[in-house]
C-alpha cells in the first residue's frame, strides 16, 4: 500500500520537475539554468485572476498529496472537496467548447472518484485517482496551449 503511494509520488515529482532535469548525466542530474530568459510580458486583469485561481486550484492539489504521502485522509478529503468546488465556480470555464466541457467533466469524475476513495480509506485507490486526476490537468493544459497557438 505505501510502495504504491510512493510510486505514485514519485511519478508526480517526475512529471512536475522533469522538463527542468539535466538527463545527459543520469546520476548527477542538476537543474538547467536559464540564461536568456525574456521578461514576462505583463498579464491582463484577466490573465492574471485566471493565474491566481489555477494557483489555488495547485495548493489543493498539494494538500491531496500531502495526504496521500501521510495516509491523512481528512487532509485528502479536504484538498479534493476544495477542487470540486473550484471546478463548478465560473472562473474555471476559461475556454468555451466541447472539448474543454468534457475535459472538465473528466477532472470532476476524478476527484469525485478521489474522494470516494478517501472517505473509504483507500490509499491505493485514492493514489490512482490522484494520478488521474492530475493527467487530466495536464492534458487540458497541453490543449490550451494548442489552442493559444491556433489562436494567434
Amino acid at each position: 500500500m505505501k510502495n504504491l503511494t510512493l510510486i505514485v509520488f514519485c511519478g508526480v515529482l517526475i512529471v512536475l520537475t522533469g522538463s527542468r532535469i539535466d538527463h545527459s548525466t543520469p546520476i548527477f542530474a542538476v537543474e538547467k539554468s536559464e540564461p536568456s530568459q525574456k521578461p514576462k510580458a505583463k498579464k491582463n486583469p484577466t490573465q492574471e485572476n485566471v493565474s491566481k485561481f489555477m494557483q489555488a486550484k495547485l495548493d489543493s492539489s498539494k494538500d491531496v498529496l500531502e495526504g496521500l504521502v501521510t495516509e491523512d485522509f481528512s487532509l485528502i478529503k479536504k484538498g479534493t472537496k476544495k477542487m470540486i468546488a473550484m471546478s463548478n465556480a465560473t472562473d474555471w470555464q476559461v475556454v468555451e467548447g466541447p472539448i474543454f466541457a468534457q475535459q472538465s467533466a473528466e477532472f470532476r469524475n476524478a476527484a469525485k472518484q478521489l474522494l470516494k476513495n478517501a472517505q473509504n480509506k483507500n490509499i491505493d485507490g485514492a493514489s490512482l485517482s490522484y494520478l488521474h486526476l492530475t493527467m487530466t490537468c495536464i492534458a487540458c493544459h497541453n490543449q490550451i496551449k494548442k489552442s493559444v497557438v491556433v489562436m494567434r
